[in-house]
């Protein structure tokens, strides 16, 4: 009986989320795809019985990886939306306050004492651009990505709907880039800790994005008026 239950127990609920975080560690140190399941068992201090017992397959672990923390973070983005709306009216918010609130509950989170966090950020965001994983990534965090992009187009209205979503790609480009310890800049002013900097680059990261997606968005008005201008002469 004894014996039946310290089985049982090896397979419950926090057997479950210690293999999730062994595999988010060592997928933060190197790629995913050459982490084996033996290497994933030793650091959860488990079995591969236990692995497949709760995931089955190594793929089913890697979506349960992305999907575990995509869930909170975009739960929480999404909370500040809902909040922000209800505060100024869905018709009135400005971009600005969106971007804050998209961008700052991430790098929050890397600022926290949880290294899991971090882990799983050094993750996505070399990953994120994996076409093997974006039917995952996608079921993660494409709810909360469309009511951003929807309101970034409320708050300027001249952005098409290619504009929003290819202004909403190099915004994650820029938080990606700033979040994945790059060594590179580092080495550009030979500062060994700037790439780990999350308060440097939140402070320029948010202005940079406002301004460039305010900038498509006036060359959109730019160009408008200079079509009804032509279009006026024109008819004149």
């Amino acid at each position: 009986m004894a014996t039946n239950a310290k089985r049982a127990n090896s397979y419950n609920v926090a057997t479950r989320g210690k293999l999730v975080d062994a595999a988010e560690q060592l997928f933060a140190e190197r790629s995913y795809e050459s982490v084996t399941l033996k290497e994933i068992e030793a650091v959860a201090e488990a079995n591969v019985g236990q692995i497949v017992y709760h995931f089955g397959q190594k793929e089913e672990l890697i979506k349960e990886v992305i999907l575990r923390r995509a869930g909170l973070i975009s739960a929480e983005r999404l909370q500040l939306l809902d909040a922000y709306e209800r505060l100024v009216g869905p018709d009135n918010v400005a971009l600005e306050p969106l971007v804050r609130a998209f961008i700052d509950p991430y790098l929050a989170k890397l600022k926290s004492e949880e290294p899991g966090w971090r882990n799983w950020a050094l993750f996505i965001g070399r990953n994120v651009w994996d076409q093997s994983l974006s039917e995952v990534i996608s079921q993660g965090f494409n709810p909360a990505a469309s009511r951003y992009i929807t309101a970034f187009r409320r708050a300027l209205p001249a952005l098409t709907q290619v504009d929003g979503a290819r202004a909403f790609q190099l915004l994650l480009a820029g938080i990606y880039g700033s979040t994945t310890n790059d060594s590179r800049i580092n080495s550009l002013i030979g500062d060994g800790n700037l790439s780990r900097d999350y308060d440097g680059y939140q402070e320029v990261l948010i202005p940079f994005v406002v301004g460039g997606i305010q900038s498509i968005s006036d060359m959109r008005e730019r160009a408008a008026a200079k079509a009804a201008e032509e279009e006026g002469r024109n008819g004149l």
